[in-house]
């Protein structure tokens, strides 16, 4: 899976923002709850669903590999009596003209179990949109610190599906 999205914000700011799992655990759709596990790790509750196949995961969520205000990696492993949900990306802030910054993600995710079933298409689809929404949330949080018109800008184009069977990419 990868996507990109431009937060009309500093750096260092989107940064704080994405790595702090109070904004966080408000920002990710269907997230009921998120507590912290210890060093730079959560346990989330998460009501999700897609297409009929619909449940609430337990979700372990992890940030490794920390170079601020640059990058880090998630890793996210949910389950649920309908399926599981792994995930390994990479998170990257650019810099860009005009104090912009440009967040990247790159990365795989496999499901399995009922959830599987749906198809690729449609994990995928519900995949994007979740992303689009959890940014659009940040891009909300950020305008509420610095009361100015940041915009977390999705660009579709640069979302992409890979992998096969059971994976989205």
């Amino acid at each position: 899976m990868q996507g990109q999205w431009l937060f009309e914000a500093k750096r260092e700011e989107v940064w704080q923002t994405l790595t702090d799992p109070n904004i966080v655990a408000r920002c990710i759709p269907g997230c009921e709850k998120m507590e912290a596990m210890g060093d730079e790790a959560y346990l989330a509750t998460m009501a999700v669903g897609v297409g009929s196949v619909k449940g609430r995961f337990t979700a372990t969520i992890r940030l490794t590999d920390q170079q601020f205000p640059e990058r880090y990696r998630l890793l996210v492993e949910a389950k649920s009596p309908v399926g599981f949900v792994k995930g390994d990306g990479i998170i990257a802030l650019q810099e860009t003209a005009g104090g912009q910054t440009l967040v990247s993600i790159d990365g795989e995710v496999q499901v399995g179990g009922t959830l599987a079933s749906v198809g690729s298409r449609l994990i995928q689809a519900t995949a994007n949109l979740m992303l689009n929404r959890f940014f659009e949330a940040m891009r909300q949080q950020i305008v509420g610190k610095e009361g100015q018109s940041a915009s977390a800008q999705p660009n579709p184009a640069e979302q992409t599906e890979s992998g096969s069977g059971g994976s989205v990419g």
